[in-house]
């Protein structure tokens, strides 16, 4: 009977994987084996880091990989609660709700949907190049893989941090089929199932799907008592793979995702710099005009729970003010689609032909209320879609001592960022009212600045809603190859190259919505222009751009292009001293493509892309068994130099005090250490106690603070980059009778506190904090089915993992709070 590979929790770096991979009792194994030998096997864990079947201990790289039982056991069904298994790995929200990727420190803090993440996102080997396209559940996968360092002479898509691969489950040549019932509090109930059917002799279907559900929000808006966080999603992925000849197979799956969930609201905690500093000055500016509601409200509803949150009333969001058309409900309306087709041609048992195309589109009408208060600060209805296209096709050899890949790769995305906003009671605002009221009142600059005679009546309401639009496409070509070559004794080199250009154009500028903006920006815009520049402004008009260029003295819509070659690579050397133990060294050099921002843009300027960045990583490791393999010990020690990295910072701008841009830093730095230790002193018992040491360092860069105040950031860590963490397990996997198991896992994960700035901020500070997660249950030794209490964040832990700036407030995004529940599996 087979014996079916089995994670309970994983922890740092791979030694976690080799053990439990390996543990038995799998709730849906076709049978359960019987007590193993106390001994770990590295045979038993395949993953495919290196694009080729290979055991986890044999592959220099440092690279984790989680099972379907993992993922099962802990509750892990998004992207965010797989950070919390994978020390060193951060997911953090942007304000737009763009998930921040972040590895050993590596991130780009950006809020555009359309811009691509240090962190390659994989499913299958078919890149996801956007964050949000990982928005969907994760489900009916086969394992997860976590490599870290950089990519690229491997896959197609070049990446500084490393890449994340979702494995599916794949069709096979046997009927079965399971389904899963989840109930859990806040009124959850989610559904879980697979059908796999054989076709013929040579060719097998498989369709999958997860349903989410959750009737009663986590939030609670503090004055009112309305909730948000309903959950209202679902994934599904269906999979054909055929074989007509020995030497010809081919896999088609299409897959997808759709989210009508609540988005989540932030907590406000105090004003931002600009406010603060603008109310501290002499001179009248922002600060000086935020509502005594907001500033009581501050004051009496400091967040001390997660379901504290403050979001505007819906009626208010919806209704029509002045020109400006109210908005809906904070919610997510995404949808998300991957078709792939993967085609292997092997002639002979020395070489494969490999052909991978695939096709993502990615749409977005989400509306996000990331004010903070029960105001109305910020809400925003985002409307973008991405459409990418690729094609791989690689050439795979093996022979006596030598395997290679030779490659080439090529991709085109198209892409658009639409998004209006809400900004009626934002102090920024309220101040530029009044200064275009200021304006008409007076008669001399009512006649320079005012030719359009709006009245007072049209300004006290103007500025409520602007908007934003960009088009373009990002285009990227690329050549790559790869060798491993035994040099006998235990020795072989790996190494590899990648050669790629990359291209983008972008179109974009901020607008005027129904004539809403005109009043102020035809007024109090015009007359901040004339003070700055000395020039006077033409008239914006209706639904016109507002991003106003003062090399052209016009408002514009902005041209902006990127055009790179760039030229990565790999060396590694291995040794295997014994058949448990490898030692390695490696050097690798990783490319992230330059970006155009898309960003609320007062300035042209704010559209200035930042070029490519580069980071050469340094890498020495070691994984060996212990005491006859009782114990696994997994080390590695790692400096990153970093060249340009890319940052969303500020510039300066004389309406707003700061506006977000992207830059590059010069020159920065990273180092680190992972380490591991896993014990299993009896087959139904094991222990695992892993740690991640980071330290980071920017070495030179003057920029530009939240207040748009010249700063100098040399010597500040890295944003999301905690200093410390670590992991400690226990998992108990005991036969209770001769057709019932036992199965507990225990889990806590603690992180020191780390910032979502450059630290300069003491209010982005990210506390430490710790998180206890675990289940508990029976299933049966055939593995028919198994039922399972479990619980996330069972301390109900208060944190936080991100704060912004959004142009009034700064606001936090909460962790989830405690979630618990129950499991009930079956299958056949």
């Amino acid at each position: 009977m087979a014996k079916r590979a089995h994670i309970l929790l994983t922890g740092t770096t791979l030694g976690i994987s080799s053990l439990l991979y390996a543990l038995p009792g799998s709730a849906m194994a076709q049978a359960a084996p019987e007590p193993a030998p106390q001994t770990i096997s590295d045979a038993d864990i395949v993953v495919t880091a290196q694009r080729r079947s290979e055991s986890i201990n044999r592959v220099p790289l440092a690279v984790q990989a989680l099972s379907a039982d993992a993922l099962d056991k802990l509750q892990i069904t998004d992207v965010e609660s797989l950070a919390t298994s994978v020390p060193g790995l951060q997911v953090s929200p942007a304000y737009s709700g763009v998930p921040i990727f972040t590895l050993r420190g590596i991130g780009f803090n950006t809020t555009n949907i359309t811009a691509t993440s240090t962190v390659g996102i994989y499913q299958d080997e078919l890149a996801y190049p956007y964050p949000s396209m990982a928005g969907g559940p994760i489900f009916d996968l086969e394992r997860v893989e976590v490599l870290k360092g950089p990519q690229g002479t491997l896959y197609g898509r070049n990446t500084t941090a490393g890449l994340i691969d979702f494995i599916t489950a794949k069709p096979k040549q046997e009927f079965s089929a399971g389904g899963t019932v989840e109930l859990g509090n806040y009124e959850t109930y989610n559904f879980e199932g697979h059908l796999n059917v054989p076709l013929g002799d040579h060719a097998a279907f498989r369709v999958a799907f997860r349903n989410e559900n959750s009737d009663k929000g986590w939030q609670i808006d503090q004055t009112r008592g309305d909730r948000l966080g309903k959950a209202d999603r679902w994934g599904g992925r269906a999979s054909l793979y055929f074989a007509p000849s020995s030497s010809f197979e081919g896999l088609i799956t299409v897959s997808g995702w759709r989210d009508r969930s609540d988005t989540q609201a932030g907590q406000a905690i105090s004003l931002n710099l600009t406010n603060r500093l603008s109310a501290a000055a002499p001179a009248i500016g922002p600060g000086d005009f935020n509502s005594p509601a907001l500033l009581a409200y501050l004051q009496n509803n400091q967040p001390t729970r997660a379901s504290q949150a403050g979001f505007q009333a819906a009626d208010a969001r919806a209704a029509t003010v002045g020109l400006a058309p109210g908005m809906g409900a904070p919610r997510a309306h995404s949808d998300f689609i991957s078709t792939q087709m993967r085609l292997t041609w092997s002639p002979n048992d020395q070489l494969s032909i490999i052909s991978l195309t695939g096709y993502n589109d990615f749409k977005r009408r989400d509306v996000v209320d990331f004010g903070g208060a029960p105001l109305e600060i910020i809400s925003t209805e985002y409307d973008a879609r991405i459409k990418s296209f690729s094609q791989e096709l690689r050439f795979e050899g093996n022979g006596p001592g030598f395997n290679w890949t030779v490659g080439g790769y090529f991709a085109h995305d198209k892409l658009r960022e639409n998004s209006r906003f809400l900004i009626g009671q934002n102090s920024s605002v309220v101040y530029l009212r009044l200064a275009a009221q200021g304006i008409i009142a007076n008669p001399v600059t009512n006649a320079i600045f005012n030719s359009a005679g709006y009245t007072p009546g049209e300004v006290a309401v103007a500025f409520r809603e602007g908007a934003g639009e960009a088009s373009g496409f990002n285009e990227t070509w690329s050549a790559f190859a790869n060798g491993e070559l035994d040099l006998g004794g235990g020795f072989k080199v790996n190494a590899g190259v990648r050669g790629g250009i990359d291209h983008g154009e972008l179109d974009g500028c901020s607008t005027d919505y129904n004539g809403n903006y005109l009043p102020i920006v035809n007024t109090a815009g015009r007359a901040i222009i004339y003070q700055t520049y000395g020039v006077l402004a033409p008239m914006v008009v209706k639904n016109g751009c507002t991003t106003y260029d003062p090399a052209t003295n016009t408002d514009h819509r902005v041209h902006s292009s990127l055009d790179q070659g760039n030229f990565s690579g790999r060396f590694a050397l291995n040794y295997r001293p014994s058949d448990t133990t490898l030692l390695y060294a490696s050097i690798a050099r990783g490319v992230k493509s330059g970006v155009i921002p898309i960003v609320p843009a007062n300035r042209a300027v704010q559209f200035t892309p930042a070029k490519q960045e580069k980071l050469t990583a340094y890498e020495a490791g070691i994984k060996t068994a212990i005491g006859g393999r009782l114990a696994q010990l997994n080390v590695s020690g790692f400096y990153y130099d970093y060249t340009d990295k890319q940052f969303s910072s500020y510039v300066p701008d004389p309406t707003f005090g700061a506006l977000q841009r992207l830059v590059n830093i010069p020159s920065s730095h990273a180092w680190g250490i992972d380490g591991e230790v896993t014990l299993r002193p009896d087959p139904a018992l094991t222990f695992v106690w892993n740690a991640v040491y980071l330290k980071t360092k920017v070495e030179d860069y003057v920029g530009a603070n939240a207040a748009g105040i010249p700063t100098d950031f040399s010597g500040s860590e890295f944003s999301y980059a905690p200093e410390f963490s670590t992991s400690g397990t226990a998992m108990l996997n005991l036969p209770i009778t001769s057709g019932l198991n036992f199965q507990a896992t225990g889990n806590i994960t603690y992180q020191t506190s780390t910032h979502s700035d450059f630290g300069e901020d003491p209010l982005f500070r990210l506390k430490g904090y710790a998180l206890v997660n675990g289940s508990i249950g029976v299933a049966s030794r055939d593995g028919r089915w198994s039922l399972n209490l479990w619980a996330r964040n069972l301390t109900n832990e208060y944190y936080w993992t991100s704060v912004v700036d959004n142009q009034n407030l700064n606001v936090r995004f909460a962790g989830r709070p405690r979630t618990f529940g129950m499991s009930l599996t079956a299958g056949f």
